[in-house]
Order: structure tokens, then sequence, then C-alpha cells
């Protein structure tokens, strides 16, 4: 094939032979390496948020608390006080969907007097996103709280135990099962 050329051309050749052979090997490898890192990317990102999500909603749970007992506190004769509100579910989040159903009727006679319907239906959801790939989000439901404790040292006192009582189960909107006040 080289046989026309000399030592120094031929080695020129091979050399650059080499490299292209080099260069096409690692436009191969190099994108699994990149795909690989997109997804860890994507994973860590994932699992983040799942712990963001949890942390805010560990936060506004405290917060919760801390409304209350704020509020709780200023009662007359309720003294110190600690409060702990425990939940049945956390925050659910509804987000908006497009959707398309499509429904199919045939109906066949052949000519010996059969009769044959067949009906076919699908639907197809696709979820609505912003700009930022974020959800649109139609609803939240605040999370349903399972039960309330007041631990307050003015409990003792049946009047400041009953306001304390119906206090929490306006400001909560909770049942009086749900709530228990004890002395400190």
């Amino acid at each position: 094939m080289f046989k026309n050329l000399n030592e120094k051309d031929k080695k020129k050749i091979y050399t650059l032979l080499s490299l292209g052979v080099v260069c096409a090997i690692a436009l191969i490898v190099i994108p699994s390496f990149t795909d690989d890192k997109k997804e860890l990317d994507k994973n860590l990102d994932e699992k983040n948020n799942a712990q963001v999500n949890q942390e805010s909603e560990q936060a506004s749970q405290v917060s919760l608390e801390q409304k209350l007992k704020k509020i709780l506190a200023q009662i007359d004769g309720a003294g110190e006080l600690d409060v702990m509100i425990t939940f049945e579910s956390s925050e659910a989040i509804e987000p908006a969907f497009n959707s398309n159903s499509t429904m199919e009727k045939t109906e066949e006679k052949d000519t010996k007097g059969g009769e044959r319907t067949i009906t076919t239906s699908s639907e197809n959801k696709t979820m609505i996103t912003s700009n930022s790939n974020e959800p649109i989000v139609i609803k939240t439901t605040e999370p349903k709280i399972k039960g309330v404790i007041v631990v307050a040292s003015g409990a003792s006192d049946p009047k400041v135990k009953e306001t304390l009582y119906s206090a929490v189960q306006t400001a909560l909107q909770i049942s009086g099962h749900q709530v228990e006040i004890y002395s400190k």
C-alpha cells in the first residue's frame, strides 16, 4: 500500500493513523463517562430534593408547635408550657395534568347473522410543568393532625385547663379526643 513512499513519509502516515484511532476511541469512551456523571448528578439532585422536602416538612411542623405554644402562653394562668403535635399524614401536593382520552367503538355483522362489538379506550396523562421544569401545583393539602399534648404549669386549675383545651381545638380545628392537657 505504501511501497512507493520513503520511510519518513510512512512514519508520518502511521503516526497520523494512530492518532486518528486514539481520537476515535476517545470520542466513543468519553460520552459514556459524562452520561454516568449526569445520571449520578440527577440521582443526587433527587435525593437532595427529597431531603430538603422532609426537612422543610419537619420545620413547618415545629413552626406550628411554636405558634401554638406562643398563643397558649398568653392565656391567663397557663404559666410555663410545652406543646407536642403528632401528624397522621404529611402534606400532599396535587400537580396539574393534561389528559386526553379516546374511545373507539366498532360494530361488526357477518353474513351469517353474527354480531360483534369491540370497544377500545385509552387515556394519556402528561404533567404540566413550568419553565424551570417544576410541576404546576393545583392543590396542596395540609398535613392531618393526629393528636396534641400540652403540658402546662397552670393546668392544675380546672378553669385554665378547660381554656387551654378549647384554645387548642379552635386553633387547630380538631376534635376533643385528639387533645390532652396535663399539668407540670
